[in-house]
């Protein structure tokens, strides 16, 4: 093999000081060769010059300088010197040093007049290092990672961690996961070098935790792991679309295999149901305030879905002689019913007597169900999985498209949804709300739920979709003037894709202009009940009268002496008892709560409930049963300490189909 070496000539004998300097740039820090000549003999590591005996030199500049070199450079031998001298006493000649090791690399930095350096640096011969090392996948993914070096010179030998021959460059080892361990080489020429290697983790399901938040609106699942450093994981729920998120959500109810995989080629896989979410009881309600009634339509069992007083109408009922009359509507009456439902479909259909069905427009009136909120908050991490977000001041935005729709400023106090067991959305996931707390050093009260985040606090955009009541409340309107004449039937059908169809039948009503003997009952209530009166709901009943009385209620005080008496007070009020002609069980339950309600008018006519309802009945072997109610006519009042002795009448005049209410008049 040939080495680099430098020759210097000497042409003519160097000046005082001068200085002969090069480098061996092959060195970490360059190796810097430095010799500063001289006119007198020194024991010093320095070139001499010759000193003047008579009028000539006779000593040899090449000779004095190689043992200067070797005496400074040369300790170890890193360079053979070879001499060659010049005319005998000039001081002239030469000296060529040479490298005993390969890869030297000579730099001139500084020569003196009359030399002469010839640099002659060989090709260099790579150092025995390591260009590369990383990691693929192994011929067994699950339990090895492929460790992939590469090094200047070929790698004949392979220490450890397994010794054996080796001619390839790079080359691989298939290395069991999580191993550590030195990687020890040697060169075809015994050079040896080392490196310290830590093989990728186990992929093992026990490292992996499913958080599963089954909320209203589709499962989340997040996916945590756990004493795995330095793996590139991806996810997966149909082994065919992965993901480098690990939270999946709008989960439905079902089983789900969770597939891992990482980056080496390992997959394993995990189990995980999504058992139920959002609103799981059905709901529908319909009140017997309403002017038509309803029942239950269900397939009647011996030994299930027994007939009650929900499921049957009147001439359903099971006596000897089942009444099957109708309820009576004027075809001036405006019908409207309500009820509440959380069905996703609410369909109302008429039922006429030749079997054809009218559909009846349903008008949602409440918005109860998947209210949506979105809006700035603030973030930061409790420790120990847990997670804390408040509220201060920021934008509110639309749910769907993030348009900033106004601004909010709760300085510390939490919306509405905000509550233990409730939901909230950050992103593309949702959590369970586990409790709500007041945090002091923020000044504000925190929502806490289950997330892995260890970072600063920051701001985010937080979101949820919640209910005000699990139902919603709709209503539909018939204009009875539309069926005059006829019999009909009113279907309500309530189907979800998540519930069990239900279906109510009303009783059969008739339709005329009007109906002898009979009074109209109107009636609702001041306050939201069983019914959401704040619609501006009313009810309305017809129902023949076989009797009206009328009766008084009276209160007096007198003064008696031996000789003569003084009526001290005396109160009367006016009252009607009205005896209804026979009606089944279902209409005369009707009857009773619709006289039971805060406003009644009967024929226009306001009165109130005064003590008990008298009921006959069962009357034979049929369902018919006789109700009287005496009820109370209001501001009908005589007082015997009344200024005039005049009745106090505070009641509207009665004007055909018109009736005085507090919000005014009111067409019946």
């Amino acid at each position: 093999m040939a080495y680099s070496k430098i020759r210097i000539e000497f042409i003519t004998v160097p000046a005082e000081n001068s200085v002969l300097q090069f480098t061996d740039t092959s060195f970490g820090t360059p190796l810097v060769m430095r010799e500063v000549f001289k006119t007198t003999r020194t024991t010093s590591m320095q070139a001499k010059l010759p000193r003047k005996t008579g009028s000539f030199y006779h000593e040899y500049m090449p000779y004095n300088y190689r043992d200067a070199f070797v005496l400074d450079y040369n300790f170890f031998g890193y360079f053979t010197n070879v001499v060659t001298r010049g005319s005998t006493g000039t001081g002239t000649g030469s000296i060529e040093i040479t490298a005993t090791y390969p890869g030297a690399q000579f730099q001139l930095i500084e020569k003196p007049e009359g030399v002469n350096v010839v640099i002659t640096n060989e090709d260099v011969a790579p150092i025995f290092e390591f260009v590369s090392a990383g990691y693929s996948t192994a011929s067994s993914p699950q339990t090895h990672v492929r460790l992939n070096v590469e090094t200047s010179v070929l790698a004949t030998k392979i220490v450890s961690p397994v010794v054996a021959n080796n001619t390839d460059n790079p080359f691989y080892l298939d290395l069991i996961r999580g191993s550590s361990g030195w990687l020890n080489l040697e060169d075809a020429n015994g050079n040896d070098i080392g490196t310290f290697y830590k093989m990728p983790d186990v992929l093992d399901p026990a490292n992996f935790s499913i958080n599963i938040n089954a909320t209203p609106f589709g499962g989340t699942v997040t996916i945590t792991e756990k004493n795995i450093t330095d793996l590139v994981l991806e996810y997966s729920l149909d082994n065919i679309d992965f993901q480098s998120e690990n939270i999946f959500s709008g989960l439905l109810v079902d089983d789900y295999t969770l597939y891992i995989r990482d980056s080496y080629g390992a997959q394993i896989q995990m189990t995980f149901s999504i058992t139920e979410f959002g609103i799981q009881t059905p709901y529908f309600y319909i009140s017997e305030s309403n002017s038509i009634r309803f029942a239950n339509r269900v397939n009647w069992g011996d030994a299930a879905n027994y007939k009650n007083d929900e499921n049957t109408l009147g001439c359903e009922v099971e006596v000897g002689i089942p009444y099957c009359g109708c309820q009576r509507f004027k075809s001036a009456n405006v019908i409207t019913t309500q009820f509440k439902s959380n069905y996703e479909t609410n369909t109302v259909t008429i039922i006429k007597e030749d079997g054809t069905a009218v559909n009846v427009p349903v008008v949602k009136k409440s918005n109860n169900i998947g209210v949506r909120d979105k809006r700035d908050a603030f973030k930061y991490s409790l420790g120990n999985g847990k997670v804390g977000i408040y509220f201060i001041e920021g934008n509110i935005y639309d749910y769907e498209t993030n348009a900033i729709t106004g601004t909010h400023t709760l300085n510390g106090t939490l919306p509405e949804w905000a509550i233990a067991g409730g939901y909230v959305n950050i992103g593309s996931a949702w959590f369970t709300i586990d409790e709500i707390y007041y945090d002091e050093t923020k000044g504000a009260d925190v929502i806490v739920y289950a997330e892995n985040y260890s970072g600063a606090e920051i701001s985010v955009v937080v979101g949820s979709i919640y209910n005000t009541f699990n139902f919603e409340i709709y209503e539909f309107v018939i204009d009875m003037v539309d069926y005059l004449n006829q019999k009909i039937q009113v279907k309500i059908e309530n189907t979800d894709a998540v519930f069990e169809p239900v279906t109510h039948l009303s009783e059969k009503l008739e339709i005329a202009v009007n109906f002898p003997k009979n009074v109209e009952i109107y009636y609702w209530n001041d306050d939201n009940t069983d019914v959401f009166y704040a619609t501006g709901i009313r009810h309305l009943i017809n129902v023949a009268l076989t009797k009206e009385e009328g009766v008084v209620d009276e209160e007096s005080e007198a003064y008696k002496t031996d000789t003569t008496a003084i009526l001290l007070s005396a109160q009367l009020h006016k009252m009607k008892k009205f005896t209804f002609e026979p009606q089944s069980e279902g209409i005369w339950w009707k009857m009773m709560v619709a006289l039971s309600h805060k406003n009644v008018f009967i024929n226009g006519v306001q009165y109130v409930k005064n003590g008990n309802f008298e009921t006959e009945g069962a009357l034979d072997d049929s369902n018919l049963y006789v109700l009287k109610a005496t009820m109370l006519k209001t501001g009908i009042v005589y007082n015997a300490d009344s200024a005039t002795g005049d009745d106090f009448n505070t009641s509207s005049i009665e004007i055909p189909g018109l009736i005085e209410t507090e919000i005014g008049f009111l067409e019946y």
